[in-house]
């Protein structure tokens, strides 16, 4: 039944676009966008043109999607990833996580936009998950909401929520149409939305909406603080858990055990999630700067921080551990891996293993070589 609801969507949103002429404007020069917004069509030009309008009918391929989140700030960003996707399928990755972001002007907005110059344009995206495949990765999509204030995504609190859960679901079903175009493994819904994920009815809506586009696996991204209080995970195939815990306090030097041990009770908790929902968990992100309070606040990096690769890496093999044997986890997708390196990015603090000790314990990690 969902796979023909899934072709009778197709079919109707393909014959609307015939019949009122909508085009999609595609151009490299802005990064495939009109004005500040990408598209005034929720279908992408790559699935009612270039591509087949009948979606992938791949199957979802068995094992764990476990990996790297690859992140690109810029319209045309993923382009330029083939080379990092090559080397996370070396470090013994078996998906990996783009992010394409699209924006609002403050934490009360009702829109949620492209914003040009920053949102990733189509091609760049059916680019990277061309690289991808080649380099015999599963891809999850994940699309992103920031504020261009600053202000955390999980702070969020619109101040016409009904206007924003329209422009939201425009959002977030343009991205759909591209998951069923690819075939990816994995799509979310939303990610961190600790302000608005309340809205249970809402969102189970959004899901029945997008599960007519796509007939693949779908899960949210919950913030570390907002996955028990999440009502809607039966409408989910899985529990998404970004988790940035904290595992030790501020200007503490916690040992491997300390971690290990703040980590144990939060493990129990997610595993009796699992249990409570019959849902299989997946660390949608987790990540830490490098920083020698990485584990106090991996959350964030602080400018200014003092640079720690063995902190970083520490962690990094703490959660291996903790999470070890775990056979209700599907996976563990890090934070993060960049496409590009943006101007207010510092390589020495921020939160990618590469060329870092954390890269080696990642790669024995995926390895199945790090054991509780």
């Amino acid at each position: 039944m969902r796979t023909r609801l899934l072709a009778l969507g197709i079919l109707v949103a393909v014959l609307i676009a015939a019949a009122t002429g909508l085009a999609i404007v595609k151009s490299n020069s802005n990064g495939g966008q009109t004005g500040g917004d990408t598209t005034t069509d929720p279908v992408p030009a790559q699935v009612t043109g270039t591509t087949s309008v009948v979606p992938s009918a791949r199957p979802v391929e068995p094992g764990p999607l476990s990996g790297l989140n690859l992140t690109a700030y810029t319209s045309d960003g993923y382009s330029a990833g083939e080379d990092d996707l090559a080397r996370i399928k070396e470090l013994g990755s078996t998906a990996v996580t783009l992010v394409p972001t699209w924006y609002m002007d403050t934490a009360t907005s009702d829109e949620v936009h492209s914003e040009k110059g920053k949102s990733p344009n189509d091609d760049s995206i059916y680019r990277a998950i061309d690289a991808a495949r080649n380099a015999g990765l599963k891809v999850i999509l994940k699309p992103h909401v920031d504020v261009l204030d600053g202000t955390f995504r999980g702070d969020i609190s619109p101040a016409n929520r009904a206007a924003w859960f329209k422009s939201y679901r425009r959002f977030i079903d343009r991205y759909a149409w591209i998951a069923a175009d690819v075939g990816a493994d994995l799509y979310v819904v939303g990610t961190e939305l600790k302000g608005v994920s309340g809205e249970t009815a809402e969102w189970q809506d959004l899901i029945r909406s997008v599960g007519e586009k796509f007939s693949g696996r779908l899960t949210y991204a919950a913030n570390w603080d907002e996955v028990e209080s999440i009502q809607f995970w039966d409408a989910l195939d899985l529990i998404g858990v970004d988790a940035y815990y904290p595992l030790s306090s501020e200007g503490e030097s916690p040992t491997e055990e300390d971690l290990l041990a703040a980590w144990a009770p939060i493990v129990d908790r997610l595993q009796g999630l699992s249990e409570q929902w019959d849902r299989p968990v997946i660390l949608s992100e987790i990540g830490y700067p490098t920083q020698a309070d990485a584990a106090a606040h991996p959350w964030e990096v602080r400018v200014g921080g003092r640079p720690d690769q063995a902190a970083q890496a520490q962690a990094y093999e703490a959660a291996f551990k903790a999470f070890a044997g775990a056979e209700w986890l599907e996976g563990i997708n890090w934070w993060s891996w960049r496409a590009e390196l943006t101007p207010d990015e510092d390589p020495a603090i921020d939160y990618s293993p590469e060329g870092k000790q954390a890269e080696a314990v990642l790669s024995a990690g995926q390895a199945g070589l790090i054991e509780p």
